[in-house]
């Protein structure tokens, strides 16, 4: 019973790897069963008895893929009093992470639009986003449409399309950050 058990769990693991090295290849919307199975080795009834619908499976798959690659800790800029400062360090940490994760949150955030048990995953991550920019916008202490301006900046700050695209325009992640730090100041300071 216990070696079947482990078979069991080494089936379902070679499962969730095969699946998420293929949503990083090619996205979760081009990602089949049948691929899932040749490259895990296994037949398609196995991957539908362990996993017998998306949600399952992306869950699973979500929850290994970040388990390797977990978002940075607020612990690493929450003690500090600027906010300006503090904005900047979490930007720069976000950033650095996109850098890290970036094949596969383009593929998965590209996907997401059309596939609703993969967009209840990227909404979960968005939910966190959205935590940590109440938490710095909270710093500045400003009231009203001030705030309401500033935390939309530092939202869209935070988003990985929004980092995407400022790599994409040749800004180093430092560079970015301080860009989207300057106007918070800016926008806190009106």
């Amino acid at each position: 019973m216990r070696r079947r058990a482990e078979r069991q769990r080494e089936t379902r693991e070679r499962i969730v790897r095969a699946t998420v090295a293929l949503h990083e290849e090619i996205g979760p919307r081009a990602t089949t069963i049948q691929a899932i199975a040749d490259r895990a080795g296994v037949e398609r009834l196995t991957v539908y008895r362990h996993f017998p619908d998306e949600v399952t499976l992306f869950a699973a798959c979500s929850g290994h893929f970040m388990a390797d690659h977990p978002p940075p800790d607020p612990e690493t800029w929450s003690q500090i009093e600027d906010p300006v400062e503090r904005a900047r360090r979490a930007l720069a940490a976000f950033y650095a992470y996109y850098r890290t994760v970036e094949r596969m949150f383009a593929s998965v955030l590209r996907d997401a639009e059309t596939l609703p048990a993969m967009k209840a995953i990227t909404d979960r991550f968005e939910e966190l986003l959205d935590s940590i920019r109440d938490d710095l916008a909270s710093g500045f202490r400003l009231r009203g449409g001030r705030r309401k301006r500033l935390a939309a900046a530092l939202g869209h700050g935070l988003r990985f399309r929004t980092w995407q695209s400022l790599a994409a325009e040749g800004l180093s992640d430092s560079e970015s950050a301080r860009m989207i730090g300057e106007c918070a100041r800016s926008l806190a300071s009106r």
